[in-house]
């Protein structure tokens, strides 16, 4: 049998790479020369790490859209109020027709109305025949065409030619319509001239030709003449 002997000599290394020329001729660049060529080499790396930073600013940076709100509704408030205020109303010829005064008033762009406290109103008509009014409250279009009298109101007609009084309305609520020179209420009325009483369900009545219609039952007090 053959037998080997223990060798303890280094064993030989086989022979190393050359070195690349492309290596070779980076590392005898000039170290600035081979830091550009490093910058270059890694160029298409950082601008996509720069596009991905400024899509992520531009998410972070954009708001959030707002839940859909629903329909709004206007809310019944007042854009102003005025303390003690007169307003009068001319015809395009002649002297003011009427004035209306109050001494609170609020206006309320929703319904375009105004909300007046402790009203007074004087109103005649073509025949200069005066017409006033009083009531703790109303309410009055914003074109001041119709004027809603409440909280005991009160209506006085001046004595016609003939007559010996004036004639008084007195009702919980009544309208005052400018267009067309009437009165008129759908709440129980009392009327009063002198010493006559009268009490009806409704009224209408015209200031252009002083007619007076009552509604409903009617009753009153007359006062005997002798």
């Amino acid at each position: 049998m053959a037998s080997f002997d223990d060798d303890t000599s280094p064993l030989p290394l086989p022979p190393l790479a050359a070195t690349r020329p492309a290596d070779a001729a980076r590392q005898s660049l000039p170290p600035a020369a081979r830091v550009r060529q490093a910058v270059l080499g890694n160029l298409p790396l950082f601008l996509m790490a720069l596009l991905a930073g400024l899509t992520w600013w531009l998410v972070q940076q954009t708001p959030e859209p707002e839940p859909e709100r629903g329909p709004q509704t206007a809310t019944h408030d007042p854009d102003y109020e005025m303390h003690g205020f007169s307003v009068q109303h001319y015809q395009r010829t002649g002297p003011a027709r009427g004035v209306i005064e109050g001494a609170v008033v609020r206006h309320f762009p929703d319904t375009d109305t105004l909300e007046i406290d402790g009203l007074r109103m004087h109103w005649r008509d073509d025949a200069g025949h005066l017409l006033s009014a009083q009531a703790a409250r109303a309410r009055a279009q914003g074109d001041g065409s119709e004027v809603r009298l409440m909280g005991g109101a009160t209506v006085v007609r001046d004595a016609l030619p003939g007559e010996m009084a004036s004639l008084q309305f007195t009702s919980e609520e009544m309208v005052f319509d400018r267009r067309q020179d009437q009165v008129r209420s759908d709440r129980p009325v009392v009327l009063r001239q002198g010493d006559s009483v009268v009490e009806a369900r409704s009224l209408i009545y015209s200031q252009k030709d002083a007619v007076l219609e009552l509604q409903g039952a009617v009753r009153g007090r007359l006062p005997v003449r002798r």
